[in-house]
């Protein structure tokens, strides 16, 4: 075992405290992100939330380490999820202020009966963020039950089924999960590469070629040398991880990591939370800004959350002070 309560803090918050910066700028275009860049938390934007709001990348996160144990029980985080929309549990404020279309449809085919593993949308237009900015729980578990990488691919791809059941949707989580493991086991830069390695060997088999092509430029060894104009960021998953780990690769801290995947505008908020989780890895919990922290609504929720997560999984831990 790898993970420890701190790595579990820095990924949780770091993804969090992401998507917090994130929300403000929401379906600003590039255009307006350049002429009025992003440089700290603040409030308002598209919602008119007060700084340090998360959104729903944040709530479906705390939703699986919630109800994510050696059961692994999908039905269970799949009541959390519609506790979530019918009840405005796991949010800042009592009230689910955002949720993705295909998000709704899955919780809507659950609550209509359908077998939980079957609810994911599986067409290739139902490939949202949506199962992404939610995965990082994945390689957390994986690596606390001593998984392989291939077994924590397996584990996101259900996951991910919940609501995103497409193998485009599944493969970017796949790729993500094995980020994160990496740099479970070391948290350098090296280790983005070594993931991003291990993915492109898992996904080399017949199995999963479909859904690689879509990942050839993240896969690639060459990825982070792709200039910038390169890169965009929208809802669509394979734009939303390609941002994320270009951005982490071609950043030397987590604020800079985050104001640069949000500065590409359009979805700030989950290509923050996405790399912001593995920011938070890479540069641990102490390595997100003091104040950002300091600013984050429910910061002591989530670390009940994360506690009891930790607690459940057998994962070591100590107290921190923010």
């Amino acid at each position: 075992m790898n993970v420890n309560c701190e790595k579990v803090r820095g990924a949780v918050f770091g993804a969090a405290i992401g998507d917090a910066v994130g929300v403000p700028f929401e379906f600003n275009s590039p255009e307006e992100m350049k002429s009025s860049a992003a440089s700290d938390m603040i409030g308002g934007g598209t919602y008119g939330m007060p700084a340090g709001t998360w959104s729903d990348d944040t709530t479906m996160i705390l939703c699986t380490l919630d109800r994510l144990d050696e059961s692994l029980n999908y039905d269970a985080i799949m009541k959390a999820f519609c506790s979530w929309v019918e009840e405005g549990d796991y949010t800042p404020f009592g009230d689910c202020f955002d949720i993705g279309n295909t998000t709704r449809s899955a919780l809507m085919n659950y609550s209509h009966g359908m077998d939980t593993l079957s609810c994911g949308l599986d067409n290739e237009y139902s490939n949202g963020n949506g199962s992404l900015m939610r995965i990082i729980p994945a390689a957390l578990y994986a690596d606390a039950h001593g998984l392989s990488a291939v077994e924590a691919v397996s584990l996101s791809d259900r996951l991910s089924s919940l609501t995103h059941a497409h193998m485009y949707s599944k493969t970017g989580c796949g790729i993500f999960t094995c980020v994160a493991m990496a740099l479970l086991e070391s948290a350098e830069k090296t280790s983005v590469h070594e993931g991003i390695k291990r993915a492109a060997e898992i996904y080399s088999s017949e199995e999963y070629a479909p859904g690689a092509q879509k990942y050839s430029r993240v896969l690639s060894p060459d990825f982070a040398s792709l200039p910038e104009r390169e890169i965009k960021n929208s809802g669509y998953v394979v734009n939303t991880l390609e941002c994320a780990l270009w951005c982490l690769l071609n950043t030397e801290s987590y604020r800079e990591c985050i104001l640069r995947a949000i500065n590409f505008g359009r979805d700030t908020d989950t290509a923050a939370c996405v790399a912001g989780a593995l920011a938070g890895l890479l540069y641990g919990f102490d390595g997100i800004p003091h104040s950002w922290r300091e600013t984050l609504v429910k910061s002591g929720y989530i670390e009940t959350i994360i506690s009891g997560f930790c607690q459940r999984n057998n994962i070591r831990c100590t107290e921190i002070i923010f």
